[in-house]
């Protein structure tokens, strides 16, 4: 199964970043955002309003003991523009790629007036892409526009940095789950991203070619090593 998210999982197809590399993009990309994909993969939401995650066109509600694998290649940065409570104009672009194709605030097309008072206008915005452990290995994206969005996935993109840094496993198995908090005497939500465990990309990639269970992909078990053919001498 090659796609959008999973094309990732094959080295053939990664991009050339280095572990250093990619804990520096992710950095940067967090702390920037913290102060459009395939048709196979669902748009995650969360309103920090209710509390409640919408999946796809249908705005499903999502299990909250379902497993999704995140692929540290995918996050991305950059701008959505929302003008009556609706998106009206959004940018992004990869972490990876940040120093070429980053667009400035003062550069976006301007789509006022907006009303005062409100969030209309360009917000910052970051998500991630990940698989689910289900039997379809369903795609979704989730990305924030909010503070605390923001803040949370920001998070996530910092530990994955300091793992791929320290060559340790850097990706991780999560649930989406939320938690409350004040703002201004009101009760908000934000997101959290439970993290299971953490699993190496060759034992990632062992699951998604069915070589690897659920269960041993969360613990730990390494994919066996293929054996070579020997090649047999002619007499």
């Amino acid at each position: 199964m090659v796609n959008s998210l999973t094309k990732y999982l094959d080295a053939d197809n990664l991009p050339s970043i280095n572990s250093d590399e990619m804990a520096g993009a992710l950095y940067d990309a967090a702390d920037d955002a913290t102060t459009g994909s395939g048709s196979n993969v669902d748009y995650l939401s969360f309103s920090g309003k209710t509390g409640r995650y919408s999946l796809g066109r249908d705005k499903e509600d999502i299990d909250p003991a379902q497993l999704y694998l995140v692929e540290p290649q995918t996050f991305v940065s950059g701008w959505v523009c929302w003008k009556d409570s609706t998106r009206v104009d959004s940018l992004e672009w990869s972490v990876y790629e940040a120093d070429k194709k980053a667009v400035a605030r003062e550069d976006l097309v301007d789509h006022g007036p907006y009303r005062e008072g409100t969030n209309e206008g360009w917000s910052q915005e970051i998500g991630f892409g990940a698989i689910g452990c289900d039997e379809q290995l369903s795609q979704v994206k989730f990305s924030s526009s909010s503070k605390s969005g923001r803040n949370s996935v920001g998070d996530l993109m910092k530990e994955i940095g300091r793992r791929s840094a320290a060559q340790e496993p850097n990706m991780p198995l999560i649930t989406f789950d939320k938690t409350t908090f004040e703002s201004q005497g009101n009760k908000n939500f934000k997101p959290v991203f439970d993290v299971e465990t953490w699993v190496s990309r060759e034992s990632a990639a062992a699951y998604m070619n069915g070589e690897l269970s659920e269960d041993q992909l969360i613990a730990g078990d390494a994919p066996k090593k293929k054996r070579k053919a020997r090649s047999r001498k002619k007499k």
